[in-house]
């Protein structure tokens, strides 16, 4: 009697509110946080024409061309509704950010309940999901819009796909093929969604052959996206020609990725040293010692898992793996990593942390509920208060970049960055001596003439004449 109402609980709605709501509760704080218009929140919305009006012109570049390198209209269409309902209040649009993260939370906690046995490590995984602070960058950063709604319709067509290829409703086909369609339009890196479906397939499904038929349309959506995203990135710079070829790519690219992948490991287990902009160390051989140990572990774990692990794990290593695909370096993106990379494929490393939870309290024998309990509120309270003092960075320009800049002081942007904004408010000492910094690390035309500008201003306001006291005569300093 006890078991089944528990499984009624675990099936009720109450999960999804307590996701949801520990979510929002979360994030509520960014309700208030600013627009960061020196980092693409400034070309997404600020001063973006082209989500001012719902317009035929509007919507015919939104949706035929690429924008800021990327192909994302639905993106673009979202920052349209939301500029007819809140004009430029970031208020507005944190919160829909807020919304769409704590309706992804949810979702994950339904999808995974589809592929892990048991309803308590699906609801652990989906609230760590939620309060992880390596989702921060996703939730706090207007911009990254994208991703969040890529990954809503991701997880919908996967749930869409799971149901029908389980012989519950043939229209589930035609849904996930739409859904796939959204998540598509909303961020490329959903074209690796037919390649998962196919790896559920052979571990979990009933076999690849079967669904071969079923799955090529999808992966034929997918090869046209990729195409378009190739075209949008290398039109607009973001892929060059002097990367794409086999000197950089072996040279540079491919080994210093490869201790990468192990770094989104640590990062998501242990995230104390999170950054805006990570100070990637590069490697120019495959035969430095961490690239060989990196690809050792990489070939071990694959091994490991694929040739000794339950059917469930192998769809997760492969998840982890399958997910990343898009933003690991293949072709070559001006950033090696970032914490926004992570949104779907760390789901699988809190499933594994929910394992870990359930286990404990098996090895327990007696008190399990307790014992797991508290095992999973340690992890859950690790993580959220991690998130909640990490959040406050993302307040506004200078917050960010002045972390940025701490957490990486060898990189560029982050001093140039952090000059600019600082020059905007008019602290132009501070931003003169950002701005050397910049310049010893890359001396560009760029920050050497800001310098010059901020100095400029700095001498301005020093020798401005102050102003008379305020005793109703006429102000002499005008």
């Amino acid at each position: 009697m006890g078991d089944a109402t528990e499984n009624r609980g675990w099936q009720s709605g109450l999960p999804y509110l307590i996701l949801f709501c520990a979510a929002f509760a979360l994030y509520a704080k960014t309700l208030s946080f600013e627009f960061l218009p020196s980092w693409d929140d400034g070309e997404y919305v600020v001063n973006n024409l082209y989500i001012r009006a719902f317009t035929t012109e509007n919507l015919k570049t939104i949706f035929t061309g690429s924008f800021f390198l990327n192909y994302t209209p639905l993106q673009l269409l979202s920052y349209m509704a939301e500029y007819q309902a809140w004009g430029l209040d970031p208020a507005g649009y944190h919160m829909t950010n807020v919304v769409l993260h704590a309706v992804n939370a949810c979702l994950a906690y339904s999808l995974i309940g589809r592929i892990v046995p048991g309803r308590k490590i699906a609801f652990i995984s989906a609230l760590i999901f939620a309060v992880h602070p390596v989702n921060i960058e996703n939730v706090a950063w207007i911009s990254e819009r994208k991703t969040l709604l890529s990954a809503l319709f991701s997880m919908l067509a996967m749930m869409s796909y799971i149901d029908y290829s389980r012989g519950r409703s043939k229209g589930k086909y035609l849904a996930t093929a739409v859904f796939f369609s959204l998540a598509l339009l909303s961020k490329p890196v959903a074209v690796v969604l037919p390649a998962m479906l196919a790896a559920y397939e052979l571990t979990l499904g009933e076999g690849l052959r079967k669904k071969m038929l079923a799955l090529l349309p999808l992966f034929a959506i997918s090869a046209s996206l990729s195409v378009i995203t190739f075209i949008a990135q290398s039109s607009g710079g973001s892929v060059g020609a002097d990367t794409l070829n086999s000197k950089v790519l072996f040279g540079t690219v491919y080994p210093s990725m490869l201790p990468i992948f192990w770094k989104y490991a640590a990062l998501i287990l242990w995230p104390l040293d999170q950054s805006g902009f990570y100070d990637t160390t590069l490697y120019n051989s495959f035969l430095v010692p961490p690239v060989i140990l990196a690809a050792i572990a990489i070939i071990a774990s694959w091994a490991i898992v694929l040739g000794y692990c339950n059917k469930r794990a192998k769809f997760l290593f492969l998840w982890f793996w399958l997910w990343l695909l898009p933003v690991a370096n293949i072709i070559p993106l001006p950033v090696f990593y970032a914490d926004r990379y992570m949104y779907l494929p760390a789901i699988p490393f809190f499933v594994l942390i929910g394992w870990v939870a359930e286990q404990a309290a098996i090895l327990s024998a007696a008190r399990q509920r307790l014992i797991y309990g508290a095992t999973a509120a340690l992890f859950i309270i690790f993580y959220a208060s991690i998130a909640f003092f990490r959040i406050d960075v993302w307040e506004n320009d200078l917050t960010f970049w002045t972390d940025t800049a701490v957490k990486s002081p060898n990189l560029y942007v982050s001093h140039y960055n952090l000059g600019y904004v600082l020059e905007e408010r008019g602290m132009y000492e501070e931003a003169v001596r950002e701005y050397e910094i910049a310049i010893r690390i890359h001396p560009s035309n760029e920050a050497i003439d800001n310098q010059k500008m901020a100095k400029l201003k700095r001498d301005l306001k020093a020798n401005r004449p102050k102003a008379p006291p305020q005793d109703g005569s006429f102000d002499k300093a005008r």
